[in-house]
């Protein structure tokens, strides 16, 4: 049987998001979550979790959520100018970072940025964390996907000899859904493209860590992620649905299924100065997070 693991990614995005991960936590349904470094709420968060972990029914996996996305910079704005505005919070999109990925004028520069932020970040979680925890990176909006920003982290990762046990391969099985006809209709069209974009990503991803992997780094396990087509909606029924297709798919394939969920609520007030995209600020208001995080409380100790 392959390894499943229910993940949240978002932890310390608001304290409202923060405190719906925690209940989860609390009921003992993650196996693992995804830490935003750069927000507001970052420290009183870090340490919430730290005092109440002793109390939880299993202790999850903690990974850097990477996020170029919202929020300030973790690094001087100096050193990403290209990335923030002049108060020093994020203004760029992925799609900003997938032109530079294809720019031969701006790759280097831009490379350079995310290697500083990227430090700055992990830096932020060793100090809440420990500096002897295996890291584990994946990136905001699977930004970590785009080959500039992949290189930017293998090279920070070996420049600073971070001891790295995991970094996320957005790899989602197409299968399972596609023998679903009855659910076709249910999927976003936009969220068909990310997860064909995203497994062609994968492909290169996955060739370039084995081969540039150093000695002292653990081998990152081979995973398939779930979450990407049905982003924003991991509803109960369809995860039901679809869940024996997955698993078996993982099996088939000798590897571990992470099951992504998004189950932290923004709340309209903490909707600030941080959060520039009105395009994501949304996705976080959503329903969408609300049935996510009834979806992850429903999850049955068999089912993990």
């Amino acid at each position: 049987m392959s390894k499943i693991d229910i993940h949240a990614d978002d932890y310390a995005l608001s304290p409202n998001t923060s405190e719906d991960i925690l209940q989860c936590l609390r009921a003992g349904k993650l196996n693992s979550i995804s830490v935003l470094t750069n927000m507001s709420c970052y420290d009183a968060y870090a340490e919430k979790y730290q005092k109440g972990k002793a109390e939880w029914p299993c202790q999850p996996l903690l990974a850097v959520h990477l996020n170029f996305m919202e929020g300030h910079c973790a690094a001087d704005p100096e050193e990403v100018k290209h990335l923030v505005d002049g108060q020093g919070y994020f203004n760029i999109t992925w799609w900003d970072l997938f032109h530079w990925n294809y720019s031969p004028k701006k790759f280097m520069t831009i490379k350079k940025e995310l290697k500083a932020e990227i430090k700055a970040q992990t830096e932020r979680f060793r100090e809440k964390f420990g500096e002897d925890l295996p890291l584990r990176f994946d990136g905001h909006q699977h930004t970590q996907m785009i080959p500039l920003c992949y290189w930017a982290l293998l090279e920070v990762i070996v420049e600073q000899h971070y001891r790295t046990a995991y970094i996320r391969i957005t790899k989602e099985p197409i299968m399972p859904y596609l023998r679903q006809v009855s659910l076709w209709k249910s999927y976003r069209p936009i969220n068909w493209i990310k997860n064909l974009l995203l497994n062609f990503y994968a492909l290169g991803m996955e060739r370039t860590i084995k081969k540039n992997r150093p000695s002292w780094q653990s081998e990152n396990s081979p995973m398939f992620l779930w979450g990407v087509l049905m982003s924003g909606h991991m509803d109960r029924d369809r995860i039901g649905i679809l869940l024996p297709y997955m698993k078996k798919k993982a099996e088939d394939k000798g590897r571990c299924l992470e099951i992504l969920f998004h189950p932290g609520s923004l709340l309209e007030e903490e909707a600030g100065e941080e959060f520039v995209s009105e395009g994501a600020k949304q996705f976080y208001l959503s329903d969408g997070r609300w049935i996510e995080k009834n979806a992850v409380m429903s999850m049955r100790t068999e089912e993990k």
